[in-house]
């Protein structure tokens, strides 16, 4: 088929395969984003199997014998390899299959609304129906997708901004591009989640898959990075609607900003920081007001999140360096490009 030819919108929901990771025991999660995914109408789903423990195996293998062979292809990685190992080897399963034509990345615990799927198909038929042009659902749950639906905030690395934050924001707005047709809404992003994002699987030929070095975190906002800045739109579908099943880490009710928080291990806040600082660096033009940024952000959101988090520092000084050791650690590492990952050797 030829990409001048028009596509009807059941071939296109025939063509999308979903691409699902998992890790430790989520079962119960796999169980209702399966169920989603093929009440919204996906073609196949590709289920990766990211080094659970062989019992969780056993009852993945349960749930997949529902569905059937046909339906579900299960990928089984022997060791938990993070997100973007994940989601490497879904996509590339997925990109080989004939049938594909479109992929539909969905985190273990991100159900899609009924009607989700058929509101991207409809969208890119009426965009033109063009490979460069990538989707992303709607996440109800996502502060970044909620204040770009209602603030007009752009999802973008913004230049000389240290995780988001810059003394220069108001003056260097970036312009959040609005779409609207037949009742349908996007807003463009110049990069998102893992979580709803649906693209031609001519992309996995012509970028490459996620870069497994990032092993958690921000390795989908690199990889889209990649698609927005090599010819590609990518567009936040307000009509394709996902829910969370679960609440992020980041969330977490506490005085201290969840870097600091020790109950979240340092895994966690490691690979968000000295991810994020990596994609950062090539929106730098200024090191000294890079730096401003960096020490007002650590000082402003971090340090002083709350009265009480200066409190806590007074109060537990030993226990709290500890925790800015791994944060400097990891804005250095990100720095510098250190991908070496040693710290999963201490876990």
């Amino acid at each position: 088929m030829t990409h001048s030819e028009t596509l009807t919108e059941q071939a296109i929901l025939n063509g999308t395969c979903a691409v699902i990771v998992t890790y430790a025991n989520r079962v119960a999660f796999v169980e209702q984003v399966l169920h989603a995914a093929f009440q919204a109408g996906v073609g196949h789903v590709i289920l990766v199997d990211n080094g659970t423990e062989l019992a969780v195996a056993e009852n993945l293998k349960t749930v997949v014998a529902l569905w059937g062979a046909e339906r579900v292809t299960t990928i089984r990685l022997e060791r938990n390899g993070g997100s973007a190992e994940g989601f490497a080897a879904g996509f590339s399963a997925a990109a080989q299959r004939v049938q594909t034509r479109h992929i539909w990345a969905l985190d273990d615990d991100t159900v899609p609304h009924s009607d989700a799927l058929t509101a991207l198909a409809r969208t890119w038929r009426l965009m033109g129906e063009k490979p460069s042009c990538c989707l992303a659902s709607f996440r109800q749950d996502k502060r970044t997708y909620i204040k770009l639906v209602k603030n007009n905030k752009p999802n973008a690395i913004q230049i000389n901004s240290f995780f988001g934050f810059s003394v220069q924001a108001p003056f260097q707005k970036k312009r959040v591009a609005l779409w609207k047709r037949n009742g349908l809404e996007c807003r463009s992003m110049e990069m998102g989640a893992y979580g709803g994002l649906w693209f031609h699987k001519e992309w996995v030929q012509r970028i490459g898959l996620p870069d497994a070095r990032f092993f958690l975190y921000f390795d989908d906002y690199d990889y889209t990075l990649r698609m927005t800045r090599n010819g590609g739109m990518l567009w936040m579908c307000r009509d394709s609607v996902l829910k969370d099943l679960e609440q992020s880490w980041t969330q977490t009710p506490s005085c201290l900003h969840p870097w600091l928080q020790s109950e979240q291990g340092i895994i966690r806040p490691y690979f968000a920081l000295r991810n994020r600082v990596f994609i950062e660096q090539n929106s730098i033009n200024c090191r000294l007001i890079y730096n401003l940024n960096m020490v007002l952000f650590l000082f402003i959101k971090v340090l002083c999140r709350t009265p009480r988090s200066a409190l806590y520092h007074l109060q537990h000084p030993v226990k709290m360096m500890r925790r800015w050791r791994l944060l400097v650690g990891a804005i250095r590492d990100g720095l510098s490009g250190n991908f070496e990952n040693k710290i999963l050797k201490y876990q």
